[in-house]
Order: structure tokens, then sequence, then C-alpha cells
């Protein structure tokens, strides 16, 4: 995967982050404490708009409330530890529809979405999706213990540094990103949802074909 992505606008952001958790990570509760501006080039993300013509694939998204980029954007490699110690790279998914979700522990709507998240994946994993869950700076010990309690079966990373979440720009928790089979960014969310719905498994689903 290509090592270049586009930071989001600052007013789209901000907006998203008070739909979302509503702790920017620069905060006192937690999150990543990193500065976009630090990390990549301008961030160019639309809206489905009548002045310009959006695939049925963006418009789907879009309806869904992802922001969609506006030209191609190939995902940010990342090396980090799973729960085992062992080290996995984002680029090890290649080939299937990845959802990459950032969270914490900590965050009440990271938690409340997690048991869609579930299902989802458990729906979906044997015909060519995963969940990668990328934890914010937290003890492998703390992180390990609610995954066992939350019944989570999907992949889950440890970004210790942070420095994952810095080069996606992650200001709040949770954000997700949508990456289809080729690596391409296709979607942005922040803040919590119902994962496991006909509209977002249809969707899944023309990623895949």
């Amino acid at each position: 995967m290509k090592r270049n992505i586009y930071l989001l606008p600052l007013l789209s952001l901000v907006a998203l982050i008070l739909a979302g958790c509503g702790s920017d990570s620069s905060g006192s509760s937690g999150g990543t404490g990193s500065d976009p501006a630090n990390h990549g080039n301008t961030a160019q993300t639309r809206e489905p708009s009548g002045s310009e013509e959006l695939s049925e694939l963006e418009t789907r998204l879009g309806n869904l409330g992802f922001q969609i980029p506006k030209e191609e954007l190939q995902a940010i490699d990342f090396t980090l530890q799973d729960l085992t110690g062992r080290e996995t790279s984002l680029s090890a998914f290649q080939g299937k529809v990845v959802f990459l979700n950032f969270w914490a522990t900590w965050c009440g709507p990271c938690r409340a979405e997690i048991p869609s998240m579930e299902q989802l994946y458990r729906e979906l994993k044997d015909r060519g999706f995963t969940i990668v869950a990328v934890n914010s700076q937290e003890p492998a010990e703390q992180v390990s213990a609610f995954v066992q309690e939350a019944g989570m079966s999907f992949p889950v990373l440890l970004d210790s540094a942070g420095k994952a979440g810095a080069s996606y720009t992650v200001r709040a928790i949770p954000t997700t990103y949508i990456i289809d089979p080729q690596g391409s960014i296709r979607g942005r969310m922040v803040g919590t949802r119902e994962w496991y719905t006909p509209q977002i498994i249809s969707l899944v689903e023309d990623l895949l074909s």
C-alpha cells in the first residue's frame, strides 16, 4: 500500500467529531494526542451533492454517513503487535474488504458498537471481509481482558505509540475506514453506529464482488 493519505478539511472533521465520541484525542480523556498538521498532505473528501456525479457505491456510502475521498487514496500501511505479541501489518489483509476501526476500552461509544461489529465479522469473515481493530495507547493486559469479556474474535492490534492513529488523522474515536480489496480507502466515519444492518452487509458484498 502506498504511504500517502490526505487529511480531512477542518470544518468537516469538527462536525464529525461533534457527532461522534466527542472526545478529542488531544484532550485529557486519551487518544493519539497527535496533530494531523504534522502528518502528510492536505485533506480532500467530498459529500454527495448535485454538483458532481458520484458512483452508486459512493452515493450509498454517503447516505450511510461516510465521508468519501475526492480522489483515489491508498491506505497507509503500518505494522503493530497483536495481543500475543506477534507483529501484523495492515497490508497482510490486502485482497479483503477491511473495516479499520480505531478504538479504546475507555470510550463508551466504542464499547457500544463492538457487539454489532462482532456480528458483522461473524457473518462475513469467510467471504473476504475482516475487521482490524486498532487500540489506542492502552496496556496490552487491559485490552486483552476487555477483548475476552466482550467476546471479540476479530484481529486487535495495539497502537502503543499512537503512530498508526496519527497517520490516519484519528482525533476522535471511534473512527472507522472502509478499505477495498485493492487497498483503496472508500470511506471514513467518525462516531459510533449500528454496523450489523442489511445496508452495511450489502455494501460489503458489493465491494467484494
